[in-house]
């Protein structure tokens, strides 16, 4: 079983949201969450369970730079687009090594608002920061 590198996955971001894709500067970390509200009703004819439409997020963790190249996302860029409450586009890049698909990569993109944005500081580590962007729609799956 082949094993996948953290390195060579990309989150990127067009705070514009629209499709000028930009990489999320000196990333760290980062996770995509899928959750779906669900009911689950208990009756005399037996269990009834119904969803809701599924919502992402994802997480990031990224070290702050000073001058990031033009096509880095910068926590300026974000804190600008957090502030105005701008719907941004995002995308999480996933190299697939295995089967059929060996060398291709596939998606998880959606537009959606940074709803968390911190800065860290200590006097022993670089400034980062992290935040989280929450979906709002569709969910688009480009494979």
């Amino acid at each position: 079983m082949a094993q996948i590198q953290g390195s060579t996955q990309m989150v990127e971001i067009d705070v514009t949201g629209g499709t000028s894709w930009d990489e999320l500067v000196c990333l760290r970390t980062s996770s995509v969450n899928g959750t779906t509200d669900s009911t689950v009703e208990q009756t005399n004819c037996g269990t009834f369970t119904s969803i809701g439409k599924p919502n992402m997020t994802v997480d990031f963790d990224a070290i702050c730079k000073t001058d990031p190249d033009s096509d880095e996302v910068s926590y300026g860029s974000l804190l600008t687009a957090f502030n105005a409450g701008t719907e941004v586009n995002v995308r999480v890049q996933n190299p697939t090594v295995t089967g059929s698909s060996a060398g291709t990569v596939y998606y998880h993109q959606f537009k959606g608002y940074i709803t968390a944005l911190t800065l860290n500081q200590s006097t022993t580590e670089f400034i980062n920061f992290s935040g989280t962007i929450q979906s709002n729609g569709a969910i688009d799956i480009i494979a």
